[in-house]
């Protein structure tokens, strides 16, 4: 695609001004504030139906329908035109949109089908390179890098996969800790249910058997609930509801009982003194100690962050990559211990589910004694129970918690075995008897057998649930890696081929001091990795040792880079607006004779506020004598005042004819010195 003529009418800072380019590169050169870059937002709009300048960071308040039309004027007063050659078609097309309606190109109908490939790659933002744009590609983070490039790329779906896949890996890994926990509670049921401290199958089967044995049933080999009645049929043994409640209830009060005991309670102080005892020989290694402490908050951390690199506690920024990096290394580092903080789970889990089994029963026994009077009964109970399910928490996460003062030796046992609560489980004990009827031993082999089914099925369906969770974390930890492969195999292979014509690029700019330039461009998790060498000295950021001038040049290769890479040959305008601020004036001949030799098939628009830069332009032949543009002067009123520019001499002489018409000899003098603006001490010997 080539432009061959652009008008406008008040868009940005431009009242009215037409512009013939013909197809060849055009210069506009002028002051800040001219209206150089109101033509770049208009040839924008033309292609987009937007203005990237009033988008992205930093705009929230500003819009293309309120900022997009001149401040005098309003948005049906707007308008774009265009004539464009476009491969395919032998006549020009004439193309036209209003910031009224911005979606809507005007055009003839034949010509939608060979535009269509040109607006959808320029919607991409590859037709117009800024100083900002440079930025970001040369100096961002990775992260940012990453984005802008992708967008340019059109590989923004890409980016959103990736973070759906992280998204789903995290979700899974947050319900597989739920399943688990239910798992947990799962079998603290099904064991207090059958008066154990701690699940074993084959005593909960020996358990289920006995009640079989009442019921004249055969033994079963396996705990499954659908086989814990089979064979055994419902008499009339069941007297009342309340009495088949209270054959049950009357096992919860003997495993408290048995909580409470002196025998349990030894071996409830035997573990602990155990898992102080490994406590201890942690924390006296104090590095090791916090290492330890903080490694699940490290894992959860590893699982959440997500494509912008951001640290998920804080907020504070990362390269992409860099804080997995890191956490991965204090795991590894926290991981030097497995054996003690094996050990250290080991003992704290067998409390804890001990502590299970104890918190199911008290639990079905509060709530049996909660409409018993007196209420000093239930409240003990239920105070005991808020103790429990405390510790319980602590012995999750013994590292950080047990220290507790609330988990002394003292405190522990207080929480086993408060004051008063024997009597407090005598007392709903006899309410509940003199409630009920006692029930017969068929009936209490009923009821047990009736409560373990119902627990043993709870059992299966959480273990299964957990089975299912864990598959399905691996399956999203699996399809996450996968598609990194694969996205960084594809992606490699673009990059490389970037890399190497934007190397090929640098080297011709800086061949004098940078003839053995090279580089790496890679994809890194959420980021894009962008390394440069630096005189053979290895291979470093753009920012880290290079001038402001080099790495604005990076930027223009890179982005000249792309473009010749993505468009293909379908679009071929390339507007560079105001991109070499920083590059002196011997590399900027370089880029001259760059942009001329290099990208014959290109038509550029190129603006700025250099007069040196204008004139190498033109020079170099990157514009002919008819292709430079001058912006002299802007006002709110007419908009800029243009200039097309002739051979300058041919100006000077035409200019020095017309002053001599009209001035005395000294104003001419004047008046020279004036347009070039020398001193006049340049023109006395004249």
């Amino acid at each position: 695609m080539r432009l061959l003529e652009l008008e406008i009418r008040n868009v940005r800072g431009i009242r009215s001004l037409a512009l013939e380019p013909n197809g060849e590169n055009l210069v506009v050169w002028g002051p800040n504030g001219a209206g150089k870059s109101a033509v770049v937002d208009a040839i924008d709009f033309l292609l987009t139906g937007r203005i990237s300048r009033l988008r992205g960071e930093g705009t929230g308040d500003i819009s293309l329908r309120k900022h997009g039309p001149h401040v005098d004027h309003k948005p049906e007063e707007t308008m774009v035109r265009g004539l464009l050659r476009l491969p395919g078609l032998a006549d020009p097309v004439e193309v036209k949109r209003s910031i009224e309606d911005p979606d809507e190109l005007a055009c003839d109908a034949p010509a939608r089908e060979h535009l269509e490939p040109i607006l959808a790659l320029a919607k991409q933002g590859q037709h117009v390179l800024t100083r900002r744009d440079i930025l970001r590609y040369v100096a961002a983070d990775t992260s940012t890098r990453a984005k802008q490039i992708q967008e340019l790329m059109n590989l923004s779906e890409v980016e959103k996969l990736r973070r759906a896949f992280v998204s789903v890996r995290n979700r899974l890994g947050e319900e597989i800790g739920l399943a688990k926990v239910a798992f947990a509670e799962a079998l603290g049921a099904v064991s207090a249910t059958a008066q154990l401290e701690r699940f074993d199958e084959e005593a909960v089967l020996a358990t289920v058997n006995k009640s079989r044995a009442v019921l004249d049933g055969t033994p079963i080999s396996a705990l499954c609930s659908q086989d814990l009645k089979a064979g055994l049929t419902a008499r009339k043994i069941i007297s009342s509801a309340g009495a088949a409640e209270m054959a049950v209830m009357s096992r919860y009060i003997e495993n408290l009982r048995k909580a409470l005991g002196s025998e349990h309670q030894a071996r409830m102080a035997g573990v602990d003194k155990k898992l102080r005892a490994l406590l201890k020989k942690i924390a006296s290694e104090p590095e090791l100690l916090r290492s330890l402490k903080r490694l699940n908050l490290t894992k959860l951390g590893l699982g959440l962050i997500d494509e912008t690199g951001r640290c998920p506690l804080c907020d504070n920024a990362w390269p992409p990559g860099e804080l997995s990096r890191y956490l991965q290394r204090r795991v590894a580092e926290a991981g030097s211990a497995s054996d003690c903080t094996k050990e250290i789970r080991q003992v704290s889990g067998a409390i804890a589910e001990r502590v299970g089994a104890v918190t199911e029963s008290l639990r079905k026994v509060a709530e049996a004694a909660r409409d018993l009077q007196p209420k000093n009964d239930f409240l003990r109970l239920q105070s005991w129970l808020f103790a429990l399910e405390e510790l319980s928490r602590a012995l999750d996460e013994p590292l950080d918690k047990y220290e507790d003062p609330r988990f002394s030796p003292e405190g522990v046992k207080r929480m086993l075995a408060p004051s008063d609560t024997e009597k407090s489980i005598g007392s709903v004990e006899r309410s509940l008897k003199a409630k009920y009827p006692e029930a017969t031993p068929q009936q209490v082999a009923w009821d047990v057998l009736t409560r373990l089914e119902e627990n043993v099925k709870a059992m299966e369906g959480a273990s299964a649930a957990l089975v299912k969770a864990d598959l399905s974390h691996r399956r999203g930890v699996v399809l996450l890696e996968s598609f990194l492969k694969a996205r960084d195999k594809v992606l490699g292979t673009v990059y490389e081929t970037i890399k190497d014509s934007f190397v090929g690029l640098y080297r011709r700019l800086h061949g004098v001091d940078e003839g053995a330039f090279s580089a790496r461009i890679e994809p890194e998790e959420a980021g894009l990795n962008f390394e440069v060498d630096f005189f053979g000295r290895g291979l470093h950021p753009p920012r880290a040792l290079h001038s402001e001038g080099h790495q604005d040049s990076m930027g223009l290769c890179l982005y000249l880079a792309l473009a010749e890479h993505l468009t293909k040959g379908i679009i071929d305008i390339v507007i560079l607006d105001d991109v070499v601020m920083s590059i002196d004036a011997d590399h900027r001949r370089q880029v001259c004779q760059l942009l001329a030799k290099e990208f014959p098939h290109r038509q550029f628009l190129i603006t700025t506020h250099d007069r040196t830069w204008a004139r190498q332009l033109r020079n170099e032949g990157v514009a002919g004598s008819n292709g430079v543009v001058e912006f002299y002067k802007w006002d709110l009123d007419t908009g800029p005042y243009v200039s097309q520019q002739v051979g300058l001499w041919d100006r000077i002489h035409a200019d020095l004819d017309e002053m001599m018409w009209r001035a005395p000899r000294r104003n001419c003098v004047m008046a020279w010195r004036s347009f070039l603006g020398l001193p006049a001490r340049h023109f006395k010997r004249k």
